[in-house]
């Protein structure tokens, strides 16, 4: 059965998104079915920073930055190089990218009493299944190990969101490939790599190979052309957000406060785009590509009555391994202990996912429960996969429901409970909307 919205489904949801925006500063939410559009809407304002009687309000012309959700983007674009025979999931990209292979060659393992790194050779191959499911050994920047790395090392210092090559290429794997899942930078390798093998820039391949195809005309890596200048959402730092009081909260140029994060603002300050996080769009953009994936996917089983699109911008395996779990089974844990509170399946009266009943696909979280419960009991079913962006992105696709769904706010830092409790609410509100 098609997913519809009830009689007052619509005004459901945009009493939602203007509720949130009573503490956040702006809130865009596209859901749609194999059959189209269901809702796209938006509140809230511009810029928080606007003194004006009446501050120009959010629209959905407006560009955001959609930070780690890029991840499927760059995973998409490395699905259609497989598609196009110049590599398999199983190819050794540390052989076939010399920087690669250095970074990969040992391990780094820590300091020893003296300050001085600890290595251990790697034999292991880096494939790209382990770059696209985040088992490739890198670790993440805000970590255990990865800081102790950037302490003492004399080259690429910074962090990779500076979108400067020295600050990647420098940093070695923490893991052995192919066995733990951590949140590493594998997808900005990817970015990187990608010219070398398909011939042409990443910006390029994006822009033919997906972004063309599904109409997605606001979807870039350097929203800075004329066409971007009044629509690009400057964003925000809500100072003591962490407090948790609406009233103590103050907004700010974003400017140095938060260490990891160093968003260029220039084409030229981009030496490669950041494939794991660099990417801007809107939801009525980015919302085509999960419809479209979603009808893909749907379409493949017995029996479906979903059709297939009429121009698939991927082959059936490809869309397939989008939605198939490919850990191994050392991994899970792992995925587990960063999955849980992502959900906030943490907290109290909230029953945590187990060991296996998380996974992550060629791109992406893969909610699969044992018991086929909701996600807290009013959201996602079992089987759909999703993930989210550092400044409040939250995407999923329900195969079992058959929507496809991405809200946004643009607010730092995002790890805050407003931006917690707003995800929550769109969810619940997305299936209350839902025509019973």
């Amino acid at each position: 059965m098609v997913a519809k919205l009830s009689a007052n489904g619509s005004a459901q949801l945009q009493a939602t998104l203007d509720e949130l925006t009573q503490v956040l500063p702006c809130a865009y939410l596209s859901l749609a079915t194999p059959e189209g559009i269901l809702f796209d809407g938006t509140s809230g304002v511009f810029d928080k920073l606007e003194q004006s009687a009446s501050p120009r309000p959010a629209s959905q012309d407006d560009v955001i930055w959609f930070a780690s959700t890029t991840k499927l983007l760059t995973a998409v674009c490395y699905l259609k190089l497989v598609d196009q025979g110049k590599l398999t999931l199983d190819t050794n990209l540390a052989a076939l990218y010399p920087p690669l292979g250095r970074a990969a060659a040992q391990r780094f393992l820590g300091l020893d009493e003296n300050d001085k790194p600890i290595f251990e050779p790697n034999s292991e191959p880096l494939t790209l299944r382990m770059m696209l499911n985040q088992t490739s050994g890198f670790g993440m920047e805000f970590g255990e190990v990865v800081p102790l790395w950037k302490k003492v090392t004399d080259k690429g210092k910074g962090f990779v969101n500076s979108c400067k090559v020295e600050n990647l290429v420098h940093t070695p794997i923490v893991n052995v490939p192919g066995t733990k899942f951590e949140y590493g930078n594998s997808a900005e390798w990817l970015a990187l790599i990608l010219p070398t093998i398909a011939g042409v820039s990443t910006e390029d391949y994006l822009q033919e190979y997906v972004c063309k195809p599904l109409g997605m005309k606001s979807t870039t890596y350097y929203p800075f052309s004329e066409d971007f200048k009044d629509r690009l959402m400057p964003l925000r730092y809500g100072l003591n957000a962490e407090k948790g009081d609406p009233g103590s909260i103050q907004w700010e140029v974003l400017d140095g406060q938060l260490d990891l994060l160093t968003l260029p603002r220039t084409r030229e300050a981009i030496e490669y785009p950041a494939g794991g996080g660099g990417i801007y769009s809107k939801t009525s953009d980015y919302v085509l590509l999960l419809r479209h994936l979603l009808t893909h996917y749907l379409s493949l089983r017995p029996d479906s009555h979903v059709p297939a699109p009429t121009s698939p911008i991927l082959s059936s395996s490809s869309v397939m391994s989008l939605f198939t779990p490919t850990l191994p089974a050392s991994a899970y844990q792992s995925l587990l202990d960063m999955y849980n509170p992502y959900l906030s399946l943490d907290a109290p009266g909230q029953i945590p996912l187990e060991i296996g009943e998380a996974d992550w696909s060629t791109a992406m979280a893969i909610y699969q429960p044992r018991d086929r419960r909701p996600r807290g009991g009013f959201g996602r079913k079992a089987g759909s996969v999703g993930w989210g962006g550092a400044a409040g992105t939250e995407y999923f696709m329900d195969p079992e429901t058959e929507i496809a769904c991405v809200f946004s706010t643009q607010m730092l830092p995002g790890r805050n409970r407003f931006v917690a409790e707003a995800k929550e609410k769109i969810e619940k509100a997305v299936y209350g909307a839902l025509a019973a």
